[in-house]
């Protein structure tokens, strides 16, 4: 296990989901933000785990002498960055390093990225029928008891998912399933190891956009930028998709999942930082 003195002045996560502006926040921190190792999804960086495919598995079902190394591996690698900071938006974090974090990790802040569940939720669907179309390979993965798993999703096994046994979920209920998922994850994450302090929330919606809110966030965590930002920024758009619109059957949708969501994510929703939101009317009612 790394040792904690030895880990960077700085280490901050994005909490959040998929399709909730990972990239563009990435982007932004490699381009603007200085004396800091920034990545998005570290594919092909020896040393630093990516945290999809058989990771999330193994958080799912508590298998820690299969995930424990993993996540001590890119432990190591944070320690070992020369920067003084060390920043990561990548929305494998909340599916497979959340249980752990509070042990594994020293001097940590967290990006809170926050996009309508629903837009969430289709682009997800959108971004996955695109993969599946043009049969990009190793999208799925075999987990160590038999079943196959999409690379970058939950596995359906989570204990969100037993609330709707009995029920056939569409893939784009599945996917606003998830969102909630991770959204509960992150607040139990702040609130299991009292980080509510270190946290800096973006309404994905209204605000990723915004110098201001952007620069606000530098100064939150202290972190040497360049004085004029460069806003031309990487937007992961799925190709020949087109915008992301929800359709009357989706809205139906949201309403039977909604139905059947426990308490405890209700209860959640309902609270900051879900009800400052912009343009959340179809949760407004919960």
């Amino acid at each position: 296990m790394p040792d904690p003195e030895s880990m960077p002045k700085l280490t901050l996560f994005a909490l959040a989901s998929g399709r909730s502006g990972t990239s563009y926040l990435a982007d932004f921190f490699s381009k603007n933000v200085q004396q800091c190792y920034s990545t998005h999804e570290p594919y092909l960086v020896p040393g630093n785990p990516v945290l999809f495919g058989k990771p999330i598995d193994w958080n799912t079902r508590r298998d820690d002498n299969a995930l424990l190394p993993v996540l001590m591996r890119k432990c190591g690698f944070i320690a070992k960055c020369k920067e003084p900071a060390y920043f990561e938006s990548n929305h494998a974090f909340l599916k497979a390093f959340d249980r752990h974090a509070g042990t594994l990790l020293k001097n940590v802040g967290f990006v809170h990225l926050v996009r309508h569940p629903a837009k969430v939720a289709k682009s997800e669907l959108m971004r996955e029928q695109l993969i599946r179309k043009v049969k990009m390979p190793f999208v799925d993965y075999k987990s160590d008891t038999g079943d196959r798993y999409f690379r970058w999703a939950l596995t359906g096994k989570e204990a969100i998912y037993q609330h709707y046994t009995g029920h056939t979920l569409s893939r784009f209920q599945f996917y606003l399933l998830q969102w909630i998922e991770i959204e509960y994850r992150a607040m139990q994450l702040l609130k299991r190891n009292q980080w509510q302090d270190r946290v800096f929330f973006i309404d994905v919606d209204a605000q990723l956009k915004d110098e201001r809110v952007l620069r606000r966030m530098l100064q939150f965590f202290d972190l040497r930028h360049k004085s004029a930002f460069d806003m031309n920024l990487r937007r992961n758009k799925t190709p020949f998709a087109g915008p992301t619109v929800i359709t009357p059957q989706d809205e139906r949708e949201i309403q039977a999942v909604m139905q059947n969501l426990p308490a405890n994510y209700k209860t959640m929703l309902k609270r900051e930082p879900y009800s400052k939101c912009s343009g959340w009317e179809t949760f407004a009612s919960l």
